[in-house]
């Protein structure tokens, strides 16, 4: 089931009587009748909240009272399904009577796919759909959703076309289409779907963050604020939303209002690892570097050992006790990191992060060590010595910088140019060679604008890039450049 749609059934007033009825019998002890589906439906409740005793409870009830009936077998074995014991969750599923009911069909692609035979259940449920007389719609959409569970995108985008080419008035088929294309990162093809759906309907508040994220995926990041504010205004207090517009925020550089809204979300949410990296990276940025390493001690805390996000945590740890001058903390953190990466991984990245940590905590003989051992190990010397220049600038060891971008500049040409002429700019000015800065700030610019907003904001804060010229050459001159200059 989409979690859109199983978010809507657990909230709907006939499923909370029923939870309520069953959870008032439970507390007073007395005897209770309910059909199969009904309990069923508790029990997935039960595992969906991660309270799988109360879920065993209720499905024992039900295959106590009902049991033949296919949905509590379809539960058992699912069950065994998800703890790993694929051989039990055959036998379950091959001894259910009733072998042509859909969710015993869906029980047996979902077993493939976790034998990884997607191809296999992607056959088996078209030939079930083939072979259907009745119902074919539903089960279309329900096929697409057992691929999506398993982010099998191709095999669930093949079924919502099928569903959008046999059924073309089934009422959600095309949110179900936009939702598989924004998964799979087809922005482009979802943002005309998602604008179809909010004509029809412009309170349709999942279609409206499907619209904020694909806009923010896309860096178009004012008009996916502006979308994740419709759904604001419909639903204040709307999770998605917020978090949609505090990513976006931060993209434009309003780190203050996106930090505000990151705080309002953990308010709700404390336990987020992935938000309380995100906030961190904002404080960083910020370079509010004591609040970002508390918040990343929380993060810590809260995440898994081995969550996705927490190679991510690590090093952005590094950077942050680094520039606290922490560096016995941050030279532990990368080798946290380090231990986290995969076996394939190269070890540049490690190397250059400890070359700029030395580096920043005046150890220049020890940074020299890692940079060089940066570059013996690298599959790219060009990026690696880009990003060397990039750290000797950032820790501000600009006659350094300006030496590795130059060289790159000469040995490389035009293959670099868009990403080193705006650091040379940057280099040039605070060396004070204010020529060579006019000349390449007016180069970067037009080459690579986002780079160069990035680096001389602070220093021309509310000026459009365009205009960073002028406002230079009026620094270095006294006056705004005539025509010529």
């Amino acid at each position: 089931m989409r979690e859109e749609d199983e978010k809507a059934f657990f909230e709907d007033p006939e499923f909370q009587e029923a939870l309520r009825k069953y959870e008032e019998a439970r507390r007073n002890g007395t005897s209770l009748y309910m059909d199969a589906d009904e309990l069923t439906d508790i029990a997935e409740y039960y595992m969906v909240q991660e309270r799988e005793q109360q879920a065993n409870e209720a499905i024992r009830l039900a295959t106590e009272l009902h049991p033949e009936s296919v949905d509590p077998q379809v539960f058992l074995a699912r069950q065994q399904m998800f703890h790993d014991n694929l051989e039990k969750a055959h036998e379950i599923c091959n001894a259910i009577i009733d072998q042509d009911d859909s969710e015993v069909r869906f029980l047996h692609a979902e077993l493939m796919i976790r034998e990884q035979k997607s191809r296999e259940a992607s056959d088996f449920l078209m030939r079930c759909y083939e072979q259907m007389t009745s119902d074919r719609a539903n089960f279309l959409y329900d096929s697409a959703g057992v691929f999506m569970d398993y982010a099998y995108w191709d095999e669930a985008q093949a079924f919502a076309q099928c569903l959008l080419d046999n059924y073309p008035g089934y009422r959600k088929g095309p949110s179900l289409m936009a939702d598989i294309l924004v998964s799979k990162g087809s922005y482009e093809e979802a943002i005309p779907i998602l604008n179809g759906i909010l004509d029809d309907d412009p309170y349709q508040i999942d279609a409206w963050n499907l619209l904020a994220e694909s806009q923010g995926a896309l860096e178009q990041y004012q008009e996916a604020i502006d979308s994740a504010e419709y759904v604001l205004a419909i639903e204040e207090n709307n999770q998605r939303a917020i978090i949609t517009k505090a990513n976006c925020l931060f993209h434009l550089d309003q780190l203050e209002e996106a930090h505000s809204l990151y705080r309002i979300y953990l308010d709700s949410n404390p336990q987020d690892s992935v938000i309380c990296y995100l906030d961190a990276v904002c404080l960083a940025d910020m370079e509010r570097y004591k609040e970002a390493a508390e918040l990343l001690m929380t993060a810590n805390e809260v995440s898994g050992e081995m969550s996705p996000e927490q190679f991510n945590i690590y090093m952005q740890q590094a950077f942050v006790e680094s520039r606290l001058h922490h560096l016995d903390r941050a030279i532990a953190a990368i080798d946290k990191a380090r231990k986290m990466a995969p076996e394939d991984s190269n070890d540049n990245e490690y190397e250059l992060q400890l070359g700029r940590i030395f580096l920043e905590n005046d150890r220049a003989s020890e940074a020299g060590v890692h940079f060089r051992q940066a570059l013996h190990v690298s599959r790219d010397r060009k990026k690696t010595l880009f990003r060397m220049g990039v750290a000797f600038a950032d820790v501000e060891y600009y006659q350094l910088a300006k030496g590795v971008f130059e060289m790159l500049q000469n040995s490389y040409g035009d293959s670099l140019n868009s990403d080193v002429v705006p650091y040379l700019a940057y280099c040039y000015s605070h060396l004070g060679e204010d020529e060579r800065y006019l000349s390449s700030l007016k180069e970067a610019v037009k080459c690579n604008p986002q780079v160069t907003k990035v680096l001389f904001s602070p220093t021309f804060p509310g000026i459009n890039p365009d205009e960073y010229y002028l406002y230079a050459f009026k620094s270095v001159h006294g006056h705004f450049p005539t025509d010529g200059e």
